[in-house]
């Protein structure tokens, strides 16, 4: 801590989708804050940014970390692995959000409300998806209900999930179709995403017909969170919304769970917020929670439940990291 006791903290990855949301939920929360070093890429430099009614200037360039009491990575996997690298040298605390070691053993997986404490004082701790948080809160409170055989799910996904960059590309995208323009060249996604829906969102794995980065990643780390034996199933698609996430699930529990008693397991759920009317993706925009609604039972199974999720990914991870840093820096 500085010598007011107030906390240093690196946010890398401050200019793209989930680093600002981070910023944002870090400038409400009651850590007290008294540097804050934001880093980005070199097309950030120099960007203002207000936190916490001053005004701070992006850089490219790491700062010290000696004297830093946490770093944050918001950036891509390829920089997360070298974000922890060099915070382990330094022997400073290190939440990583890329995604790059979601899927190591030796670093513990970490969903603040559903998660040992302990497992926050690691050295090094990874977050899971906003995806993966939203289903896994709603899974936890059912397999503590009656147990979970097998779970199949779909992914509706805004363009947010491709950082700032996807939504500047669905609002050139639409206003060129709206206005009889031409599409530019897809760089970002598959293919145009404006008044469209594609069948898959992430990287496409090599071997046709594999699941893609996206899939894999959020099955990972639900299995992570939830238990290796896990059965499930994730199909993501891109639909033209700006930001949120809505899922459908379908659950085979283990033993006979009827439609009250899984309402009931879910009201009383950490993370969940369950709704009479089916929530949309934009009632879930800004929330730190799952909204859930259309709880019903399976008509093709009699141990099968089906139910609709609606999430802001971007403010569940965010809310999650806030979490973490609070339990990580004995604060909570």
């Amino acid at each position: 801590m500085s010598a007011d006791g107030g906390l240093r903290v690196v946010v890398v990855g401050a200019s793209g989708a989930l680093g600002t949301e981070v910023l944002s939920a870090l400038e409400s929360s009651s850590l007290p804050i008294s540097e804050l070093a934001p880093v980005a890429t070199d097309r950030s430099i120099g960007v203002e940014i207000e936190f916490r009614g001053s005004l701070l200037y992006i850089a490219a360039e790491m700062p010290p970390l000696a004297t830093a009491d946490l770093v944050i990575g918001c950036a891509p996997a390829g920089v997360g692995l070298d974000l922890v690298r060099t915070a382990l040298r330094a022997e400073v605390a290190c939440i990583d959000c890329s995604g790059a070691l979601a899927g190591s053993k030796e670093v513990p997986l970490v969903v603040s409300e559903l998660c040992s404490s302990r497992a926050a004082l690691a050295p090094v701790i990874a977050t899971p998806s906003g995806a993966a948080i939203g289903w896994a809160f709603v899974l936890a409170a059912l397999e503590e209900a009656a147990g979970i055989e097998r779970v199949v799910g779909t992914v509706l996904q805004s363009a947010s999930h491709a950082g700032l960059g996807g939504i500047d590309v669905l609002s050139a995208e639409t206003i060129a179709l709206l206005s009889q323009g031409e599409l530019q060249e897809p760089q970002l996604f598959t293919a145009p995403v404006a008044f469209d829906c594609l069948a898959a969102t992430g990287e496409r794995a090599e071997v046709p017909g594999a699941a893609t980065t996206f899939e894999e990643r959020v099955r990972g780390d639900l299995r992570r969170l939830l238990g290796p034996d896990l059965a499930v199933a994730v199909t993501g698609v891109q639909v033209p919304t700006f930001v949120g996430e809505g899922s459908t699930l379908t659950i085979e529990t283990k033993e006979p769970l009827a439609v009250e008693d899984a309402l009931a397991a879910l009201e009383k759920a950490p993370g969940v917020e369950l709704r009479e009317s089916a929530p949309s993706t934009r009632d879930a925009t800004g929330s730190n929670v799952a909204l859930v609604g259309r709880v019903r039972q399976d008509p093709s199974h009699e141990r099968g439940l089906q139910l609709w999720v609606a999430t802001d990914g971007l403010a569940l991870a965010a809310a999650n990291v806030v979490k973490l840093a609070e339990a990580r820096l004995r604060l909570n």
